[in-house]
This record gives C-alpha cells, structure tokens and sequence, in this order.
C-alpha cells in the first residue's frame, strides 16, 4: 500500500508541476525551424500544458479500464492530428480552450465512474477530444516548414503515447497489488478538479 500511495502522489505532483500559462508556447513561442527544435517542441507542448497533460492521464486511466488498454488511446492521437490538420488550414473553431477545459471536466467524471465505458463511446470521445487538443496545438506551428514541422508531430505523438501508456501500466500495476477503483477515482478527481480550474478561468476571461 505504502508503494501504491507513493506512486499516486508522484503522479498527482506530476500533474500540478507542470505550468499552464505556457500551453501553447513551447521554445519561448518561436516557430520550430529544425527538426531537433520541431522534435523538442513536440515533446514539450503536452507536459507544460496542464489542461492537456490532464487529459492524456485521462485518456491512459479511462483506457485502462479495458481490454484493449493500450490500444485506445490511438483515437485520441487520430484526433490530435486531425485538429492540427484544421488549424494549418486556418479552419476557425470558436471556444477552443473553452471546449478543451470541457473534455477535461468530461473524462475527470468518467474517470471518477471507473466503469468500463463502450468501446464506440470511448473512441468517439477521445476522437472529438483529440480534435480540440491537436487544434490547440496547431496554432504554435502555423508556418513551420514541412521538416520542423514533421519532427514536432512526431515528438508530440510520441509523448502522448507514452505518457498514456505511463498510465496505463502504473495503474495496471496497482490493480495487481490492490484490487480497488479507489486509486482511479482520486486520479479522476485529480482531473477533473483540473478542468474545473481551466473551465473556471475561461468563463472569467470571457466576463472581463
């Protein structure tokens, strides 16, 4: 128990460590221009954006509920690369930030559930999730050229991945040793205490 207490509470500083109001400004906001700055970039972006390094510990904890744990969190990095797709096209989505402190919030709840969700649910949800994350991330590579901007997708997918598997093994892990939703839950806590954060900061923005 000693360990699994530890484990958590690494993971939960992990999660308030990082430093939100640079979400979208990996490198000092300068566009990457090459390939080790791009692969860098990609690498970052996820972990010193809170509301997105949330959902991803979501996205490992809601997939961690299932069979084919290490498999689902592909749709959210489908989803993530259709969002940057909208946004090198200048396809303008409104409320973005609003909409990602949103899925925070949604799968913080889900993750407080720790029931298996349908395997259709899931993936719808980690599709329209990825969208907004990858459009949001999008927008700190507007004009990179093609091999900058190959390397930050593939550090950014990389990351995610990783950061998702991560999860799904620490948790994993904890199942073994204790058979308890208990852990999930205050992971899912965790998370949506998060979104609320960000939900609450965007509606205060919106209001001045």
């Amino acid at each position: 128990m000693k360990i699994n207490t530890l484990g958590l509470s690494t993971l939960v500083v992990t999660l308030l460590w990082a430093n939100p109001s640079l979400a979208h400004h990996v490198m000092g906001g300068d566009i990457p221009v090459t390939f080790l700055h791009g692969f860098l970039s990609g690498l970052g972006h996820p972990i010193i954006g809170l509301d997105h390094l949330a959902f991803i510990v979501a996205v490992g904890l809601i997939a961690s509920l299932h069979q084919n744990a290490y498999f689902s969190p592909f749709a959210f990095l489908a989803g993530t690369l259709g969002g940057i797709a909208l946004q090198l096209k200048f396809v303008e989505i409104h409320f973005v930030e609003f909409a990602i402190a949103g899925s925070v919030v949604l799968l913080g709840a889900l993750v407080i559930r720790a029931k298996h969700l349908r395997v259709f649910i899931t993936i719808s949800i980690f599709v329209v999730a990825g969208i907004l994350h990858g459009y949001a991330y999008g927008e700190s590579i507007v004009g990179a050229e093609l091999t900058p901007l190959t390397a930050y997708l593939m550090g950014l997918l990389t990351i995610q991945y990783a950061i998702a598997v991560l999860v799904i093994t620490f948790m994993g892990l904890i199942a073994k040793a204790n058979n308890s939703v208990i852990p999930v839950r205050i992971m899912g806590g965790v998370v949506l205490g998060i979104g609320l954060a960000f939900m609450a900061e965007n509606i205060s923005n919106a209001a001045l």
